[in-house]
């Protein structure tokens, strides 16, 4: 058996050198990206708070793979775009959860802005209870959820004494408007009966009166102040709005 002549060893260590010295290179390239990724990504976080805890996770899992992979044997480049792909693709789905948030955001300020124009307009809004500073005509309605025999509006007095009544007799599920005669000062109670059996919930009165101011709880509701009410009433019981008489 033969020795190899001394010139072909020294080639074969050579291309030894020039391997070892390219793997060396292409991990400190590596590493180099792997820093400007991380600095990239560390400057987004300042700019936008926005998906930035999971792009910088995923940044950490990239790196990490490449630090870790074999630099002889690397990663099939198509595995990144995939993941590029995926991310992309959550990112999006952050980015339209933030817009959402936005957007409703703008639409309960419109709301609140629009509300205060209801000061000093007519709601009608659900009353049991009523305090007429003044002698006023009310009006109001009466939600029907279903088909009734007899139905009748009893309103009484801080006494408990009926002072007026409105009868309709067989009337079909809706809304039924009502108008009462003008009242004396003082503190008046609703009563609606219907008398069916097929009414699963019972009637709701509603009545008109004049929204004096608007306040906003806190919670996300808006909330009205109407004259003649104890209490305020949210803007969303209102089924109607109108000019003041």
């Amino acid at each position: 058996m033969s020795l190899a002549p001394l010139s072909t060893l020294d080639t074969a260590r050579s291309n030894s050198q020039r391997t070892d010295s390219a793997i060396a290179a292409n991990a400190t390239d590596n590493a180099s990206t792997n820093r400007a990724a991380t600095a990239t990504a560390t400057s987004g976080s300042t700019n936008n708070n926005g998906g930035v805890a999971l792009r910088d996770e995923f940044l950490q899992m990239m790196v990490a793979q490449i630090q870790n992979q074999d630099p002889t044997n690397p990663l099939d480049a198509t595995q990144y775009v995939t993941q590029l792909a995926q991310f992309s693709m959550v990112e999006g789905v952050e980015n339209l959860k933030v817009l959402q948030l936005r957007s409703l955001a703008m639409m309960d300020t419109q709301q609140v802005l629009q509300s205060t124009t209801l000061v000093g307009k007519e709601v009608m809004v659900p009353v049991e209870t009523i305090t007429l500073d003044e002698d006023k005509a009310l009006r109001g309605q009466i939600e029907l959820p279903g088909d009734a025999t007899d139905l009748t509006l009893t309103v009484y007095d801080e006494f408990g004494q009926a002072v007026q009544t409105k009868e309709w007799g067989e009337t079909a599920a809706g809304i039924i408007d009502y108008e009462l005669d003008e009242l004396p000062p003082g503190k008046y109670t609703f009563e609606v009966k219907a008398s069916s059996d097929s009414l699963a919930v019972q009637p709701k009165n509603y009545t008109a009166s004049t929204v004096e101011r608007v306040s906003l709880p806190g919670d996300g509701s808006i909330m009205l102040h109407v004259t003649g009410l104890s209490e305020d009433v949210s803007l969303y019981s209102a089924v109607e709005f109108g000019q003041a008489n």
